[in-house]
């Protein structure tokens, strides 16, 4: 599998939505979206004044702040606030993590989000 880096180009405008940086057809994955054999890994882009919410089913989700400042709540773990150079790591969270940007350069908070599902 070749070294591939996805380009900050995809967190840094448009739409808050999830990025995936699915590599499964290269990895013969079949349907399963992964980024390497045991693990998903996506950008999450939040743009001021909105909300994502991400849902896996894995054992524990890590997220890392690229950019912005917000505030991350599930019902099983409460709130987690957040800001720049961050990283938080929750638990198997069964329900959805609702994530929602405060303020942030460029429009819009980045997170990268790594699990294992």
């Amino acid at each position: 599998v070749p070294v591939l880096t996805p380009p900050p180009a995809l967190h840094e405008s448009g739409d808050s939505r999830i990025i995936p940086f699915d590599l499964s057809a290269l990895l013969d994955a079949g349907d399963h979206a992964c980024t390497s054999p045991n693990l998903m890994a996506s950008f999450i882009r939040v743009k001021v004044g909105e909300k994502v919410e991400t849902s896996a089913t894995a054992t524990s989700q890590a997220f890392y702040v690229i950019r912005g400042k917000g505030m991350s709540t599930s019902e099983e773990h409460g709130k987690v606030h957040w800001s720049t150079g961050d990283m938080f790591v929750v638990p198997v969270t069964p329900g959805t993590i609702s994530h929602e940007c405060f303020d942030a350069e460029q429009g819009g908070a980045a997170l990268y989000w790594i699990h294992d599902e």
